[in-house]
C-alpha cells in the first residue's frame, strides 16, 4: 500500500555521506530540508552542497526550523556533544530519528538523553551504502518510540523499506551490528572462494553466477531450516552432521595451504567444528555449532581456534 506523503519541515544533522543521502532523498520527495553540520566546511560536509537545502548556522537554528530532526553523525561521541549543546528542554515537541551507527547501549543512552531534553526518540539503522538511500528495496530497521514511527512513517518511507522492531531503543543498533556481521562473513566467504579458484585461473566473474544461483536455490533453504533448529535448540543430523563435514574442512585447509593462501578462515571453521564434536555434537547438524558460539560468548570452556582436533600448520 502506498503511503500518502505531505511536505514536512525536517532538519538533517550530520556531515557525512549518509547524512547527505538522507537529505537528498527527503528533498527529492518534496520535503523542506534544513541541514546543520558540526563541520562547517562544505568540502567536508556533503549535505551542505545539495542544491535546494537550507543551511542552518547553528544547531539551535536547525531545531527552530523543524519539528522533526534526523541525526546521522559519525559516532556517538559526536552525538553526545551535539545533544549536550542543546541543553534545557530544547527538544520539547520534537521527534528525533537517529541513524548514527553504534552499539545498542549507546542508542539506549541517547534515548535517555533525548527524553531528558523533552524529545521523542526513534533509533534506526540503514542497512545499505549512502547511494542506496531512497531506493524502495533499501532495508532500514527502527526501534524506540512507536508513536514517532507511526507519525513519521511517510518520511521514513522516503529512505527505503522501514521495519519497526519494538519499543527498546537499542534493538535497531543490535540488528545493525548483527546483520553487518552476517554480511561481512558472507562476503569474506565469497572472497575466499574467489581467491582459491583464482589460483587455477578461474575468473571471479565466471564463479559468481554459479555461487549466487547456489545461494538462492540451496543455501537460503538451509538457513530457513536452521532458523527452526536454533529456536528449538534441537539439531537433527538427518542429512548432514558435523562428523560428516569435518574431514571436508581438512581438505579445504590443506588445499588452501598448498596453494599459498592465508588459512585462518578455513582453520576457524575447522576449529569450531572440532569443538562441537569434542562437545558430543558430532551427530548433530552444522547448526549445532550455535551452542559452541553461545558458550564462547559466555566464556565457558571452549578450545578455540588452533586447539581443536586435526589442526593444520
Amino acid at each position: 500500500m502506498e503511503i500518502a506523503r505531505q511536505s514536512e519541515s525536517i532538519a538533517v544533522i550530520g556531515a557525512n555521506a549518509r547524512a547527505a543521502g538522507l537529505a537528498r532523498a527527503l528533498l527529492h520527495t518534496g520535503h523542506a530540508i534544513t541541514v546543520w553540520s558540526p563541520t562547517p566546511d562544505a568540502d567536508a560536509a556533503p549535505a551542505l552542497r545539495i542544491d535546494g537545502v537550507r543551511s542552518a548556522d547553528s544547531w539551535t537554528s536547525a531545531l527552530g526550523a523543524a519539528p522533526l530532526v534526523v541525526l546521522c553523525v559519525d559516532d556517538y561521541d559526536e552525538l553526545r556533544l551535539i545533544l549536550d549543546e542543546a541543553g534545557g528542554h530544547a527538544l520539547t515537541a520534537h521527534d528525533v530519528v537517529n541513524l548514527t551507527s553504534g552499539t545498542s547501549e549507546e542508542a539506549d543512552r541517547a534515548a535517555d538523553r533525548v527524553a531528558a531534553l523533552g524529545g521523542r526518540y526513534l533509533d534506526g539503522a540503514l542497512m545499505a551504502h549512502p547511494e542506496h538511500v531512497g531506493d524502495s528495496a533499501t532495508i532500514l530497521v527502527f526501534s524506540g518510540s512507536a508513536e514517532v514511527f507511526e507519525r513519521r512513517s511517510a518520511v521514513l518511507a522516503c529512505f527505503g523499506s522501514a521495519s519497526y522492531l519494538g519499543p527498546a531503543a537499542g534493538t535497531a543498533a543490535l540488528y545493525d551490528v548483527a546483520m553487518l556481521g552476517f554480511a561481512w562473513s558472507t562476503l569474506l566467504g565469497y572472497l575466499y572462494t574467489a581467491v582459491l579458484l583464482g589460483t587455477s585461473g578461474v575468473p571471479a566473474t565466471t564463479l559468481t553466477p554459479l555461487l549466487t544461483g547456489w545461494l538462492t536455490t540451496t543455501v537460503v533453504d538451509v538457513i530457513e531450516d536452521y532458523a527452526g533448529q536454533v529456536d528449538a535448540r534441537r539439531y537433527p543430523g538427518d542429512e548432514e552432521w558435523l562428523e560428516l563435514d569435518f574431514p571436508l574442512m581438512g581438505h579445504l585447509v590443506r588445499t588452501s595451504r598448498e596453494r599459498g593462501l592465508d588459512t585462518r578462515l578455513p582453520r576457524l571453521i575447522e576449529a569450531l567444528t572440532s569443538d562441537g564434536i569434542a562437545d558430543g555434537r558430532g551427530r548433530e547438524s552444522f547448526a549445532g555449532l550455535v551452542e559452541i558460539l553461545r558458550r564462547q560468548s559466555a566464556g565457558v570452556g571452549v578450545t578455540g581456534a588452533g586447539t581443536g582436533q586435526n589442526q593444520h600448520a
